[in-house]
């Protein structure tokens, strides 16, 4: 016999934290006990030290229980700007990424659908390797579509793929708006928004089909509807031979057992979610079972037996030698045809089939397949909890909290009044103000947990505070204290302890690091390139990097979308692939667009006295005004360049708030010896004032000098000119950017090359073509020679194996002559998160090269003839401009060939001289490459 349990509330009820107010009563005087037992003897409720004790433990549980809140409560907030849903990314925009593998291509394509029209216009498609080869001279290294020379090797081109479409029914050739052609042109452009580096699609073509014919006599019970039945039957076989794809929505998807990563893994489609599993058991049969299809008949309503069932092909594609198995031919659909038959019975009464109800039936089928399509396109996405938004910093002063006895609350001095009682009162007041500001200071960054913590926060301080409310006589206390402002009333407490340059890069590691992020190794680099100042630039790329995030992670594979032809999708553009992206923010590029490097902001310039060459340098701010010169000349180029490098460096070196704070004593009159970090003050004889760049040494020499065109007439406008320089040079001032060349795109797809000149696949005046037929005579092309459009492969007689210029392979082009280029260390660290980045099967050849252009070219130009033809390239190829293109793919390929990677000047040890420790510039062996 079983016992009768009864529900019961358990007596002990401590919970032992902060919530539990006699815990920290017991803690708060172990702690007394401990640090003054000697003196302190009376732990009972009249002493007053316990009473304050008491007060407080109060109010540590009032603080406890708002941080016991339901985590949707405490990140609620009235302000919608603010709320739960703008402090964290959705899974809709963090979990899936672009397609990569061939399912993923097949869900993307599968999910086309039309505005107005056909809702569905692909049933399924499959994409398979497009199989081309290409031969090498051994001897030459030259390429060709046929063997070339005596001794030829071959090697087939990765990463070229068809596409085989199984359209819809009622899709026709061209169709009003609809057609083949038309989604032809959505696919094309699908896949150019979403193609992965260094693939491309070579070829769409329609699935050819093998017809099958099903002969059957089947027995229904007696209440079946025989019409709807035989409309189940149709849909069924039609559905064995070619497995339909279905869209389920994401409670769908979660009751079939899948996690939220599994769900939204791969591209985010537009109408709900397909099952990975079922679209890849949704292949092209390659034989039809006769017993699969009597399974799948036979688990329809209403059927009772089938009587006699057959199978045989509808044509001569390959002949039968089984009565219960048909081959079907690689990449072919097999599909009932017309000389298929059904008949039902019921018991020895056979029945008639009405085809027009058949038909009403799977138009009904079809209908209820669409809706719930629609209940799949509206219901996939993740809903964030919906919390309550409670005033959680709102703080009650403690001091209303005593018994009326001590004098301190609202109701003041109870009785006589003396003077002593008074001070008294005061006293005890003052001590416990302090207490006071640091519990509201907790209340008030409990609230501000959903901003700190925020990917999207745009706080600048990381302390808070707030003003005490409600104090009789509050004024008689404290002096100069700020009521309007809690943000200033922060500042007047906590400037001197909130470094939150330090404090929010912590932050920010902490939210980086829930991504699998790291900045660890960038920020040691960049300590060591920009000294004190590296804190303050690394914040600004965390933010960069996180701000960005969902691109960043779901678009590290994307290329670039070569068919977007308008000038600005070409050039001063961030239509580049994401990998550039990826690296240029894990690096603190500034400004990844593709756009002219060599067009520096900075000028080198070389004048000539008396045959004997000098230089100097001028910087350009955004406006093209020259806001930074050297103050000498040098005799050789790379001690210009450094002293450039030194003079940015030294701009830079002052923290953001301590020049604020120089600034507010010079807007007083009171900065000493004229000097902001290393920005030197000067006033002219005029009365106006200029500043210069001074080194860091005891003779302050300087460096540069800040020029303008209107000198600074005022201390007001001398303000504003150096905050402007100085974040000029730390947040928007840069040499930097990154090219990528994927050298699949300029492999030639015509057999023909030499008139079609054109590479790549392009959608043009809205059919799908591949090659391009031109007329040998044509006078409007001028051929090119019989190999230029090609690269080359290998010259040593193809020993070991042969060399593929094009399959999975890029360029990477970066300015070697920015500062942190020209540093090997930071090269180094560049180079490996590139190839860290760049997906595993692609193979980067990295480039330092380039110099500036200046008044006067003093290297070699070879990044400026890169970008011209570059720039030429991708306009003839967004364009379709098949009359240069191959012109142009010349041009590039010669550029890429002319590139050469520059050095700083090296120094090998003299061992005749005393050599300091100092590696700046020295050759080390294993470390230094020529």
């Amino acid at each position: 016999m079983s016992e009768n349990k009864h529900i019961s509330i358990s007596k002990n009820i401590e919970t032992g934290d902060q919530t539990d107010f006699h815990f920290l009563r017991k803690t708060g005087i172990e702690y007394i006990e401990e640090l003054g037992g000697k003196l302190w003897t009376d732990y009972n409720s009249h002493d007053p030290g316990i009473t304050t004790l008491e007060v407080l433990s109060y109010a540590i549980t009032d603080l406890g229980m708002r941080m016991n809140l339901n985590m949707e409560d405490i990140l609620a907030s009235k302000d919608a700007d603010k709320d739960i849903h703008t402090q964290f990314l959705k899974a809709t925009e963090i979990l899936p990424s672009r397609p990569l593998t061939e399912l993923d291509y097949r869900k993307l394509f599968i999910d086309i659908n039309f505005a107005s029209g056909h809702k569905r216009p692909i049933r399924n498609c499959w994409l398979v390797p497009n199989n081309e080869t290409l031969y090498v001279d051994c001897k030459t290294g030259q390429l060709d579509f046929k063997p070339v020379g005596e001794k030829t090797q071959n090697f087939n081109v990765k990463g070229l793929y068809n596409l085989y479409v199984d359209y819809a029914e009622d899709i026709n050739e061209e169709g009003n708006g609809c057609g083949k052609s038309t989604v032809n042109t959505q696919i094309l452009d699908r896949y150019h928004a979403n193609r992965s580096l260094c693939e491309d699609l070579a070829e769409i073509k329609e699935i050819e089909t093998q017809k099958v014919a099903v002969c059957a006599r089947i027995g229904l019970v007696n209440k079946a509807d025989e019409e709807l039945v035989h409309a189940k039957v149709l849909k069924t076989i039609n559905n064995y031979l070619s497995p339909e794809v279905h869209f389920y929505s994401l409670k769908q998807m979660l009751d079939k057992g899948l996690t939220t990563d599994q769900i939204f893994e791969g591209p985010l489609l537009d109408n709900g979610f397909i099952d990975t599993e079922e679209l890849s058991n949704s292949q092209l049969r390659r034989e039809v079972r006769l017993s699969d299809i009597i399974s799948e008949v036979m688990k329809i309503d209403g059927i009772k037996e089938i009587h006699e069932i057959s199978i045989a092909g509808c044509d001569s594609v390959i002949k039968q030698t089984n009565d219960w198995l048909i081959c079907i031919e690689k990449g072919r659909k097999p599909e009932l045809c017309e000389l298929s038959s059904f008949s039902y019975s019921k018991g020895a009464l056979p029945l008639n089939i009405n085809d027009k109800k058949v038909q009403e039936y799977l138009t009904t089928l079809k209908r209820e397949e669409e809706v719930l399509r629609e209940d799949a396109r509206q219901n996939k996405e993740l809903t964030l909890p919906q919390g309550t938004s409670y005033d959680i910093a709102n703080y009650a002063t403690i001091l209303n909290e005593f018994p009326d006895t001590y004098g301190v609350g609202t109701s003041g001095i109870i009785g006589n009044q003396t003077p002593e009682r008074e001070a008294l009162a005061k006293q005890l007041k003052g001590y416990l103000l302090f207490f006071d500001q640091i519990l509201a200071s907790y209340f008030k960054h409990l609230e501000k947990v959903k901003e700190v913590l925020s990917v999207n926060s745009h706080l600048k301080r990381t302390f808070f505070t707030q003003a005490l409310k409600n104090i009789k006589g509050f004024d008689e206390l404290v002096s100069d204290y700020t009521t309007d402002s809690d943000d200033e009333l922060t500042d007047s407490l906590y400037e001197e302890l909130d470094n939150s340059v330090e404090r929010r890069n912590e932050v920010l590691d902490h939210l980086i690091s829930r991504f699998a992020e790291t900045f660890s190794d960038y920020t040691f680099l960049m300590k060591s390139l920009y000294g004190k100042s590296a804190d303050e630039i690394v914040l600004s790329n965390k933010e960069n990097f996180l701000n960005e995030y969902t691109s960043l992670s779901k678009d590290r594979g994307l290329a670039y979308n070569y068919t977007s032809f308008s000038d600005a999708d070409i050039w001063n553009t961030h239509n580049i692939s994401g990998a550039q992206k990826r690296i240029a923010r894990l690096l603190g590029i500034k400004n990844y667009s593709q756009r002219n490097l060599s067009q520096s902001p900075v000028s080198i310039i070389k004048t000539l006295n008396n045959n004997k060459p000098s230089y100097t340098w001028k910087i350009k701010d955004a406006t093209g005004n020259i806001i930074l010169s050297s103050v000498n000349t040098y005799q050789i180029e790379y001690a210009a360049t450094k002293n450039l490098n030194e003079a940015i460096y030294q701009t830079i070196q002052i923290d953001q708030e301590d020049l604020e704070n120089a600034l507010k004593e010079l807007a007083k009159g009171q900065v000493k010896n004229d000097l902001i970090g290393n920005i030197k003050i000067r006033l002219s004889g005029g009365g106006n004032y200029y500043f210069d760049i001074v080194d860091d040494t005891e003779e302050q020499n300087v460096m540069a000098t800040h020029k303008r065109t209107n000198p600074y007439s005022s201390i007001d406008s001398l303000i504003i000119g150096i905050r402007e320089t100085v974040k000029y040079f730390k947040y928007d001032f840069t040499e930097e950017g990154i090219f990528l060349v994927e050298h699949l795109l300029l492999k030639p797809t015509s057999k023909d090359y030499k008139l079609m000149g054109g590479i790549g696949c392009m959608s043009i005046e809205g059919t799908f073509k591949v090659m391009y037929d031109l007329e040998e005579d044509n006078p409007t092309i001028a051929p090119i020679k019989y190999s230029e459009a090609f690269m080359s492969s290998c010259e040593e007689d193809c020993e070991t194996d042969v060399f593929d210029p094009y399959s999975y392979r890029v360029s990477v082009v970066l300015p070697g002559f920015a500062y942190r280029f020209q540093n090997p260390d930071f090269r180094r660290y560049a180079e490996t998160v590139i190839r860290q980045e760049i997906p595993a099967h692609v193979l980067a050849k990295i480039c330092w090269v380039g110099d500036r252009l200046s008044e006067k070219e003093t290297a070699q130009n070879d990044l400026a003839e890169f970008e011209v033809a570059f720039k030429k390239y991708l306009s003839d190829k967004a364009k379709n401009n098949i009359v240069n293109l191959g012109n142009s793919i010349t041009d590039l390929l010669t550029a890429l060939t002319h590139l050469n990677n520059i050095y700083r000047p090296g120094r090998l040890l003299d061992c005749a001289m005393d050599d300091n420790d100092d590696l700046d510039g020295k050759i080390i062996l294993g470390q230094s490459n020529l």
